[in-house]
């Protein structure tokens, strides 16, 4: 083989076919050599760029050039885009940079037409690259090898001396598209090494999530099995996830909140669907969006005062939607196993507040049952009281009966039975009230707690009448409390006394409020009203009081009268109630006989008649009842 220099000092070869086929073979050789190395490399070398580097260096040496630039191909744009850089100081953040393929880049363009190495000798004077690069690189010379797999340029290698100009021989571009294929199938491998390592990854953690799911399922189930409570619940969602959690029933009433025993911080909760921030209007409109099937994350809402993420999954069966568990992002990121264990805890959660409200139906149904036999005066005595002490109520304890109705005329109808005891005993499990609806409206059967039956009775009537103006406002609503029942016969005879009472509410009240009396109010002027109209009863009103009605100092008169009976005719004790001397009590006495023509303070039948008449007068709201009345 001959060689001579050619005029700009570098060598040339001059012999013939078998001369550059010699040349090939041992371009290949050294090509193949060089891949050997990258391969051998290939199972310790876990990140990419590392790759890349290793065939940078190796296709430097194998052209003897001082630096290399190495592009993949963005499948999005079909350009190319820098990966890394060698040379004898790093400039991968420069490489990265860059983009070549674009619209003024021929010389890119050339070399992924041809699938071929292209040199160009003098980059400045060339029109094919970027010049504005090549400037700012220092390049003067360059050779691009294209990085062909499968017929496909995937990448391109650029190779230049920096600031001298160089001619790159057949033999180099040879060496250099071989090891550039080479290195394309090595970097395919590595990719499908990648993504396999990334498939088993995933599968792992996939693996890891179902065994963990099963642990939470079993453990769920556990709970639910063995009758645990929702508090109970909601303290091991806590602790599977984690994080905070809260249970809210369908009226995002708070049921249960649970925190990891990590978190000390009794502040730490799920506020998302607590009143004061499930009111403002960001919070409103994410809930508005929830779907009923499946958990989604929500926030944060910061103007709401909710600086993290929530999980919030609807806690539904197929017959209804009966509430949600909410777990907050706090301590990490909410996951996808996070995930998995809302909707799971939801609809095992579902399973028991299913359950729940099914028994307290059936036990509702028990109650209500029994108040039916109560007042219908079933004669199997020992069989009523078996089935009061299975739901929980002593009848041998002082019972009152409650009759609520509405006034005569009114649009309002008295509410379902369960919304009346709810109303009244306000979830006072103490007053565990037995209640069934009746043709008058609700009856229910209350306990009498404490020592004291006439301050007891006062108590529930202050109750009864609370819970009424809870269930309407507007006072169409009526009530009777019968005395005390302590044996299960005795609550016939309580129907019949509220029966009465309310009898006497309806035909004489005014409406417009809420009115509750007892039987003790009364008394027995209950027997002759409820069975008299109101016409009458104006009547009788009118003979036994007219004149006293009549005159100018009624108030002060009847305030007397009524005053004078309450104290069960003690001038003594009016006089103190008054605060008047017992003279002024003996003087109106008298003026009221005089007036009236009866005598009140010694005929039982005037009496009578007289009491009987300010009954009236306070049924029609003429006298206010705390005048007559122990409360």
């Amino acid at each position: 083989m001959t060689v001579t220099d050619d005029a700009a000092g570098q060598r040339r070869d001059t012999d013939g076919p078998e001369g550059e086929l010699s040349r090939a073979r041992a371009a290949y050789a050294q090509a193949i050599a060089a891949f050997g190395d990258v391969t051998a490399a290939l199972s310790d070398i876990s990140d990419r760029d590392e790759l890349l580097h290793l065939i940078a260096e190796k296709i430097c040496d194998l052209i003897g050039v001082q630096r290399c630039s190495l592009y993949l191909r963005e499948e999005r744009s079909r350009l190319y885009r820098g990966q890394v850089g060698h040379w004898r100081h790093d400039i991968d953040d420069g490489v990265k940079r860059l983009t070549s393929g674009g619209p003024g880049d021929a010389f890119t363009r050339e070399i992924v037409a041809t699938k071929a190495p292209v040199v160009i000798p003098d980059v400045l004077n060339d029109p094919r690259p970027l010049r504005s690069t090549m400037r700012s690189w220092d390049v003067r010379s360059m050779m691009g090898v294209p990085m062909v797999l499968q017929g496909d340029v995937v990448g391109i290698v650029y190779l230049d001396d920096h600031d001298r100009p160089r001619r790159y021989t057949d033999a180099d571009q040879s060496i250099a598209s071989a090891f550039a294929d080479l290195a394309a199938i090595a970097i395919q491998q590595a990719k499908l090494g990648s993504e396999m390592r990334e498939r088993l990854d995933t599968v792992a953690r996939q693996n890891a999530t179902m065994r963990r799911a099963t642990v939470v399922e079993e453990r769920l189930t556990a709970l639910v099995l063995d009758g645990r409570n929702m508090r109970e619940i909601a303290a091991e969602i806590a602790e599977l996830t984690g994080k905070p959690c809260a249970i809210h029933d369908e009226r995002f009433r708070a049921v249960a909140v649970g925190r990891p025993r990590a978190i000390q911080d009794q502040s730490v909760r799920p506020r998302l669907l607590e009143p004061d921030v499930r009111d403002h209007p960001d919070v409103r409109r994410a809930l508005a969006g929830l779907p009923t099937a499946r958990p989604v994350v929500v926030g944060p809402f910061p103007l709401a005062g909710v600086h993290q993420r929530a999980l919030v999954a609807p806690v539904a069966t197929t017959e209804a939607l009966w509430g949600y568990l909410v777990l907050l992002e706090h301590g990490s990121r909410l996951t996808n196993l996070d995930m998995v264990v809302g909707r799971r805890a939801a609809t095992i959660i579902a399973w028991e507040m299913s359950a729940e409200r099914r028994a307290v139906a059936a036990e509702w149904n028990a109650r209500s049952s029994l108040v039916g036999e109560l007042l219908r005066g079933n004669q199997d005595v020992k069989a009523l009281e078996r089935r009061a002490e299975h739901v929980g109520v002593a009848l041998e304890r002082p019972h009152v009966l409650c009759l609520v109705t509405s006034a005569l005329g009114s649009t309002t109808s008295v509410p379902e039975a369960r919304a009346v005891a709810e109303a009244i005993t306000g979830g006072d499990e103490e007053l565990a009230a037995l209640a069934t609806g009746v043709t008058e409206g609700v009856a229910l059967v209350l306990p009498l707690e404490g020592d004291d039956p006439i301050a007891a009775v006062a108590g529930l009537k202050r109750r009864v009448a609370e819970g009424l103006a809870r269930l309407d406002d507007a006072g169409a609503l009526l009530a009777g409390i019968s005395t005390p029942c302590r044996s299960v016969p005795e609550y016939v005879d309580g129907y019949a006394q509220v029966a009465q009472v309310v009898q006497c509410l309806q035909t004489f009240s005014s409406g417009g409020r809420n009115t509750v009396l007892t039987a003790t109010d009364l008394g027995g002027g209950r027997l002759f009203l409820s069975s008299a109209n109101a016409q009458e009863a104006a009547r009788f009103v009118d003979e036994t009081l007219g004149p006293i009605l009549a005159d100018r100092a009624r108030e002060e008169v009847l305030a007397t009268l009524d005053i004078y009976f309450h104290h069960d005719r003690s001038v003594r004790l009016a006089a103190q109630s008054l605060g008047v001397h017992e003279n002024t009590i003996r003087y109106r006495l008298s003026r009221i006989e005089e007036l009236t023509r009866m005598a009140v303070t010694t005929e039982a039948e005037a009496q009578f008649n007289v009491q009987l008449a300010l009954l009236v007068l306070r049924l029609q709201g003429h006298l206010p009842w705390h005048l007559g009345d122990d409360d």
